[in-house]
């Protein structure tokens, strides 16, 4: 998609629903590399691994993202992402994989896991490319082309019947990987360290739940002050489904909310304006959504989603499969948060502390349901 959050300023005084993103990672302290940032390509995704212990940084504090990762180091990462078992393992036999070599156990595991194909020798310090990445993928957590994609994403250098044209398009219709804006995939192209923990990443976390708000329901939130009245308006027009919003605090009317989820995005936008104000893409993975130098009216910010199955506590009531994207809204210089829950929608705002800002009190079924 490459839309990500989209945020008018104008709006944010008016209600913070749409506009202000949460969900701090609770219990997590996101990795610290001296070659990278919160604005370094695939920081997200390497510092996910990294939180986890799946991937380690250099002894110097590095990360080294653009260095080639190798086939024993990709051994070590699945070993530690799928939790494989690493005792009475089939021997492999590869030929330069001796039961001495340092990798030998996390190799092994992976090939008992059926990750990686008979043959003479490893090759341990080898490169993989994008093509054999996706293979990798498929297999390791059983991937599937996405229903209603199939035929959808088609790349010149990745022709029907090639050997890993099936598992490039598990990979492109999960929103795992994506090809070139010139409409190749690239599949012999060697994969960086960053690249492979971006895809590997994308995958531990892929979530296809969906996130609308429920039209059985009403909807009350507060910002602290007002309280808000969310009712579905039984009307979908453009795609969106739209609900009516109500400040019962000062008895004031806002212009409805629309809502949409297919097999691309997520979308909300106002019935007044003629763009979505937010669009996640679908399914949802944890990696960085939108950046301030994308294309749009005014400054947006950068987005990530940071984590799809949380659990969360908002006023009272726990929350799993929650999806939490985090924010930095450069006009104003702060960073801001937002989880949506499962079949729900949004449950909560906060600050960078984690402070409420927008919150999800309760629901009610909605009369003649």
């Amino acid at each position: 998609m490459g839309d990500g959050v989209l945020m008018k300023k104008g709006l944010v005084m008016c209600i913070m629903f749409v506009f202000i993103v949460l969900g701090t990672m609770q219990n997590v302290q996101a990795a610290n590399f001296k070659d990278m940032n919160q604005h370094t390509p695939l920081y997200i995704e390497a510092s996910y691994l990294a939180d986890r212990g799946i991937i380690s940084g250099y002894p110097d504090g590095t990360f080294k993202p653009n260095a080639l990762i190798s086939k024993k180091h990709i051994a070590v990462m699945l070993v530690n992402a799928l939790d494989l078992p690493t005792t009475a393992l089939e021997n492999p036999n590869y030929q330069d994989i001796p039961q001495t070599h340092p990798y030998y156990k996390e190799i092994a595991a992976a090939y008992s896991a059926g990750l990686f194909p008979k043959a003479e020798y490893f090759k341990p310090d080898a490169g993989i490319s994008r093509a054999f990445m996706a293979r990798l993928m498929a297999k390791a957590f059983d991937l599937e082309v996405l229903e209603g994609t199939e035929g959808v994403m088609e790349f010149s250098d990745v022709p029907r019947g090639s050997e890993f044209y099936s598992d490039i398009m598990k990979v492109t219709s999960n929103n795992i990987a994506k090809g070139y804006d010139n409409g190749t995939f690239k599949p012999d192209l060697l994969l960086t360290r960053a690249q492979f923990s971006a895809f590997l990443t994308r995958t531990l976390t892929l979530n296809t739940m969906n996130i609308m708000p429920d039209p059985n329901y009403v909807y009350y939130y507060t910002d602290g002050t007002s309280t808000y009245r969310y009712d579905y308006d039984q009307v979908e027009e453009n795609g969106l489904a739209y609900w009516f919003i109500t400040n019962e605090t000062m008895h004031e009317s806002i212009p409805r909310l629309g809502f949409r989820q297919d097999m691309n995005f997520y979308g909300e936008g106002y019935d007044d304006w003629y763009h979505y104000d937010r669009i996640i893409p679908f399914p949802f993975v944890v990696t960085q959504i939108h950046r301030d130098s994308d294309i749009g009216p005014v400054s947006y910010g950068d987005s990530w989603i940071i984590d799809t199955d949380m659990v969360r506590t908002v006023h009272g009531v726990e929350y799993r499969d929650v999806l939490a994207i985090k924010s930095y809204l450069p006009w104003e210089n702060r960073t801001v948060y937002e989880y949506y829950a499962k079949d729900i929608g949004l449950i909560q705002a906060t600050d960078s502390k984690g402070n409420e800002e927008y919150g999800l009190m309760y629901r009610e079924v909605r009369e003649g349901y």
